[in-house]
């Protein structure tokens, strides 16, 4: 009896506690998110040739640069503005979504004018730039009613947004692809519709619950400043994600990358998991850091170093497991993807690493040197991605996506060390009980 007290007493700590209660919210959600579009995978891979997928591979690309310049990292200022008692909070919002109103009709006139150039260089049919466009725009919207709801821990509705989106456009990819036989086009058909009816909804609730009409040039200049200096963070970042798939597309084609897409695919289990923990970790870390408290940092520096040895065995483990793995969900067709999945992985476990060491730059507001580490591996990311994609084909996009992600997490590490001092040296045996 004293045992199951013990038992249920740990149990009672842990979901008691916010940051274990907003992990394992977000980290069922991102499951359930995920394992969606994941078991449709199959068949997508099945009806879509890898061609097709390639199609939608760089569409997927289209969006994450587009959405830079339409939303320009404004969610990260929300998110960190939520926090700042000083700083009018609804009012910051209507300024943020001016903004983006502003800058969606700068770039979609870019766009138009240099549709060519954009096709030339990612093979992306130049007549369906709008829908990149217009999916970019609203997924703004809901990007950053996604900001609020984190800093107000609302896990719940974090997530019933994020599924619903899922939902919405898995049930039409099903629909347009493989019942109306539509191709890649309706892949994207879906992916657009599922952006605008659930970015509009965000967009009604951010207007009605959360933003007071009032523009202010403060709010205005404050929230660039802020965003418009992750620019450069971002771009490393798409560098380093995105910039094999631009490759392997101009150099090897649409085929071979559809199936580098599908390999990230599979790996992504491991970059959800982080991603999701990431999200109820960085509210609380900055709830921590406010004590400044030596034993509260000390504790936070051994759960870091266990969560690094953790997502670093978890990436070998999928990686290992690659070929199984692609033969279920992916089919004899994709079977050349299980090499890449492995390089991927380990690059997503650094990836993780990174996330547990950026927070301490953003909590002190010193985002423009770390736009410049980001931009710094982007770049080098370049001419290792070109090189090593000649000699080895896909996997090396993969090598050196792994070797960027590795580079970005030891920067980052030595960055954050210098502008906020948390005790990184301690002793091994620190970790160890005193009593055996």
């Amino acid at each position: 009896m004293r045992k199951k007290g013990k038992y249920k007493a740990i149990f009672s700590k842990i979901f008691n506690n916010s940051l274990a209660k907003g992990s394992i919210t977000y980290s069922l959600s991102s499951i359930i998110n995920s394992a969606i579009p994941f078991f449709l995978l199959p068949i997508l891979t099945r009806v879509l040739t890898p061609s097709d997928y390639g199609i939608v591979s760089i569409y997927s690309i289209l969006i994450s640069i587009f959405s830079i310049f339409i939303g320009l990292n404004l969610q990260g200022a929300i998110n960190r503005e939520y926090f700042n008692k000083k700083v009018d909070f609804k009012i910051y919002i209507f300024n943020c979504l001016i903004i983006t109103i502003i800058s969606f009709s700068i770039a979609y006139a870019i766009c138009a004018i240099f549709s060519k150039q954009i096709f030339l260089l990612t093979k992306f049919p130049s007549e369906y730039l709008w829908t990149v466009m217009l999916a970019s725009l609203f997924l703004q919207f809901l990007a950053f009613l996604l900001s609020i709801y984190q800093a107000e821990k609302k896990a719940v509705k974090f997530s019933a947004f994020q599924i619903s989106q899922t939902v919405i456009n898995v049930t039409l990819s099903i629909a347009l692809v493989v019942v109306l036989k539509k191709g890649w086009q309706g892949r994207i058909y879906a992916n657009l519709i599922a952006a605008v009816s659930v970015g509009a909804v965000a967009l009604l609730i951010l207007i009605f619950k959360y933003s007071k009409a009032k523009i202010s040039l403060e709010y205005i200049i404050r929230s660039l400043k802020f965003g418009v200096l992750l620019i450069p963070h971002t771009m490393g970042g798409l560098l380093m994600s995105l910039f094999g798939r631009l490759v392997i597309a101009n150099t090897l084609g649409l085929a071979d990358t559809g199936l580098y897409t599908a390999a990230l695919q599979i790996a992504s289990i491991l970059s959800i998991i982080e991603d999701s923990f990431n999200r109820a970790y960085a509210p609380w870390l900055y709830e921590k850091l406010n004590l400044n408290n030596g034993q509260v940092k000390l504790k936070i520096v051994k759960f870091t170093y266990i969560y690094f040895i953790i997502v670093f065995i978890f990436s070998l483990m999928l990686g290992i497991s690659s070929p199984y793995l692609v033969k279920i969900f992916l089919g004899k067709d994709f079977s050349n993807s299980a090499p890449i999945i492995l390089w991927i992985a380990i690059g997503a476990a650094f990836n993780g690493m990174y996330y547990m060491v950026t927070n301490y730059i953003f909590y002190v507001y010193k985002t423009h040197i770390l736009a410049a580490i980001t931009m710094i591996c982007g770049v080098t990311n370049i001419p290792l991605t070109i090189i090593l994609t000649k000699n080895n084909g896909a996997i090396g996009a993969g090598q050196a996506y792994a070797f960027s992600h590795m580079l970005s997490f030891i920067l980052t590490w030595l960055l954050s060390s210098r502008v906020y001092k948390m005790p990184w040296k301690i002793q091994i045996r620190s970790f160890l009980p005193r009593k055996i």
